[in-house]
């Protein structure tokens, strides 16, 4: 829509083919100042840094320099060694400048900054020119200085590139608006049907803050209504779920608990019985083999680390499960909270997407079957001498009362 006109095309003919010959003359130069020929007939071209009676250190660069090595060769592995002129070096850093301008050049879709055209041109293009005068390379750098001008010359009326047409920058401000708002539409609806509701909950947002285009904020408000109801949805599952596993859980630490208590109650009896800690056997009993107590001891002391090995367990997995439960618990109250934010700040009615509330997960239990069965089990068997101990604690407390 507004050509540029090279100032190349206005040049005689011989111009153009001397300057594409000084260019060919130029590429047929190596790209690098100097050149190691190995014995082993390997090339290697680059800059020598460093030389000394034994060695030689060139400086190498592959996939066009994104790749840099510094390699000592040994002089007894080299048979040629070319040097170049400082013209050839002067002519290569040359081009290494120049092709360091490639990555500068306009869109043709869209257009820049104001202030960014005018950094390329003084700082970049103009800055060539004066490190580099009457280089081979100057009516070339010359001609996109005069592109560069005349597009930041149009940006600077007010206008802007848009896919490629010029329009005022309120124009292509709304279009480019409109188009991102698209994009966010479609992105928002992609993290729907990958479950990631967060992420579209924040495109869906960003879209209806673009407040002047009325389209988009139809379309976002579904999307964000919908956004809610499938996270509320997925997370008020993982609650129930949770509750049938807190529930689970706590059923396999009371049946662990039962067993730790049957085990220990079935241990003390087996030491009540063994004459071997000290208590004799009841009159008139019969005395039992000490092997046979011996065995029914280690299996009954067997049984009890079982049995409270498995409460631990169970345990853990309950405390894991509250834990888990928690954790959704905060994740709807917190879901609640931003749909009642955002359904506020945006005039969108988001209670109907809200579950019903979240039960507070259920109590922990601390039970300690240890210590109540050790206490059952000493009160069971040295009853008489708690009797006793008590009866002497009352007289020494009443003869204390009297005197």
């Amino acid at each position: 829509m507004f050509p540029f006109k090279s100032a190349a095309a206005n040049r005689p003919p011989w111009v153009l083919w001397c300057t594409l010959v000084a260019a060919l003359a130029l590429a047929a130069i190596s790209v690098w100042a100097d050149t190691l020929t190995l014995k082993d007939g390997s090339v290697l071209d680059g800059d020598i840094t460093a030389e000394d009676d034994s060695s030689v250190s060139i400086y190498l660069e592959f996939a066009h320099g994104t790749i840099t090595e510094t390699r000592r060769i040994d002089k007894a592995d080299i048979a040629r060694i070319v040097r170049s002129t400082p013209e050839q070096r002067a002519a290569e850093q040359t081009k290494r400048d120049y092709d360091a301008l490639e990555k500068y050049r306009l869109d043709p879709n869209t257009s820049y900054r104001l202030d960014y055209y005018d950094t390329v041109i003084s700082n970049v293009f103009r800055e060539f020119l004066a490190q580099h005068p009457s280089s081979i390379y100057e009516s070339n750098v010359t001609d996109r200085i005069d592109h560069w001008v005349t597009e930041r010359d149009l940006v600077a009326t007010g206008r802007m590139r848009f896919h490629g047409r010029w329009l005022s920058a309120a124009e292509g401000a709304r279009l480019a608006q409109q188009e991102r708002g698209q994009q966010l539409l479609q992105e928002s609806r992609r993290s729907i049907s990958q479950g990631r509701f967060d992420t579209a909950i924040r495109q869906l947002e960003s879209a209806l803050s673009m407040s002047p285009l009325p389209e988009l904020v139809s379309q976002a408000r579904p999307l964000l209504s919908s956004a809610f109801q499938q996270e509320f949805a997925v997370l008020d599952r993982q609650r129930q779920q949770l509750g049938a596993d807190l529930s689970s859980a706590q059923s396999r630490v009371d049946r662990a608990q039962h067993a730790v208590t049957a085990a220990e109650s079935s241990l003390s009896q087996s030491m009540n019985s063994r004459p071997a800690f000290g208590r004799p056997a009841p009159a008139g009993s019969p005395r039992p083999a000490l092997g046979n107590d011996t065995q029914s001891f280690v299996q009954n002391q067997q049984a009890v680390d079982a049995a409270r090995s498995t409460l631990a367990v169970e345990q853990a997995n309950l405390d894991q499960a509250r834990s888990q439960m928690n954790v959704v618990v905060q994740k709807l109250a917190a879901m609640q909270s931003q749909a009642t934010a955002i359904g506020a700040r945006w005039g969108i009615d988001l209670a109907s997407t809200r579950p019903a509330a979240a039960p507070s997960p259920p109590p922990t239990t601390t039970s300690s079957p240890d210590i109540l069965v050790g206490i059952t089990t000493l009160v069971r068997n040295d009853w008489m001498y708690l009797a006793a101990g008590a009866m002497v604690i009352l007289f020494l407390v009443s003869r204390a009362i009297r005197g």
